[in-house]
């Protein structure tokens, strides 16, 4: 086991999530800057999801057959270097092409890191390599909202682009901490991409687990997004927008770091009936609460802890399941899943001006715990 390089990549992870958690605060105040609408800024949202998480099944297939580094480091550059660029974007085109750039690398990134962390851990020890892999990177997307609302609340957007320092530093540090790969280590796929995703669309348990990450994907991803404009309707600065979305994030890093345990006691099956049915009743009291004060407050960051309490487990089952295709398989449970909510945040984002943000949200939080009935198809034991 290499722990050196296990660790190089989760703090690579931490570095580039932080990037690609740069937008969704400072979204409301780039729209009002070059005059769009709360329909167009969710449309480009969708666009930075669709760029960065539908793309990466594809990068990592490619990821499985070349066995490079190209896409560590080019990911880490692009995204570090284009997603802090958002700031001065002075029109929706020159944003759009930042968003889209930026959130490619972010692409390149993931399936092939995930799948060298894989591949340099122990079996016994995977799903605790994992779940330091995944909690820096949860770590880094919730602190990514906080740098970006904090240099634009003290600073201003137009000095977002110092912030693009930092990645250039880790991907170099990457090139040199990260050996070439020996292909040795991990099985090339001996197939054509197409094969490749019948392999796992006809993999029931890999679908259900496909499936998991996409319905908690969805809360994830649709609160944070929703509400910034929503708090800003009542009155929240962009400091205080970040600061909540920042506890948010580390809520879930925190249900990442503590899943590999919970999975000792209570099994792998038991870990995701807890992720998936609890978002329901922590959703009810934050729509109760109105989205405002103390009560609303915990449950939001409750409903993140245990959105993301089983993604380590989810992860590495899947890559036990399907070792010869690890990047692509990674690329589909932490990117694609993500990818198709960027498709619905739109209608999400419709229904939420006609029918009001609160009622939509509540309705979001039931979709988990329906889902949970397909749980019952994961292998008894990991």
């Amino acid at each position: 086991m290499r722990k050196k390089e296990i660790k190089t990549l989760s703090i690579g992870h931490f570095i580039i999530d932080s990037y690609s958690g740069f937008l969704n605060p400072i979204m409301p105040f780039i729209a009002a800057k070059i005059g769009i609408t709360m329909a167009i800024a969710t449309v480009l949202i969708s666009i930075s999801n669709l760029t960065s998480s539908l793309s990466q099944p594809f990068f990592g297939y490619i990821a499985d057959k070349w066995q490079r580094r190209f896409f560590i480091f080019w990911g880490m550059l692009m995204a570090s270097v284009f997603l802090s660029f958002l700031g001065i974007s002075n029109n929706i085109f020159v944003l759009a092409l930042c968003i889209i750039l930026g959130h490619m690398g972010v692409a390149f990134f993931h399936p092939q890191a995930t799948s060298i962390v894989s591949s340099y851990s122990k079996n016994s020890e995977s799903s605790k390599d994992m779940s330091l892999f995944i909690a820096l990177g949860t770590f880094g997307f919730a602190l990514g909202p906080a740098i970006s609302s904090g240099i634009t609340q003290l600073w201003g957007l137009e000095k977002l682009p110092f912030a693009c320092v930092t990645g250039i530093l880790m991907a170099f540090i990457i090139l040199k901490n990260i050996p070439k790969i020996d292909a040795k280590l991990i099985e090339k796929p001996q197939f054509t991409v197409l094969e490749a995703l019948k392999r796992i669309f006809k993999n029931k348990p890999v679908s259900v687990l496909v499936g998991a990450s996409i319905v908690k994907s969805f809360v994830v991803s649709s609160f944070p997004i929703i509400l910034p404009f929503y708090w800003k309707s009542i009155g929240y600065n962009v400091s205080k927008i970040g600061i909540i979305l920042l506890i948010f994030m580390l809520s879930g890093a925190l249900g990442v770091i503590l899943s590999p345990k919970l999975e000792k006691y209570v099994g792998v099956k038991n870990v995701f009936y807890i992720s998936l049915i609890s978002v329901a009743p922590l959703g009810i009291i934050f729509y109760l609460s109105n989205g405002n004060g103390i009560i609303s407050l915990i449950s939001f960051f409750l409903i993140g802890f245990v959105s993301l309490l089983a993604s380590p487990v989810n992860m590495a089952l899947a890559q036990k399941l399907m070792p010869e295709l690890k990047s692509m398989i990674s690329g589909f449970i932490g990117g694609f899943s993500w990818g198709v909510i960027g498709i619905l945040l739109p209608i999400v984002s419709i229904l939420s001006e006609k029918v009001g943000f609160m009622n939509v949200l509540l309705l979001m939080t039931f979709i988990p715990a329906i889902f949970a009935y397909y749980i019952k198809y994961l292998p008894e034991e990991n």
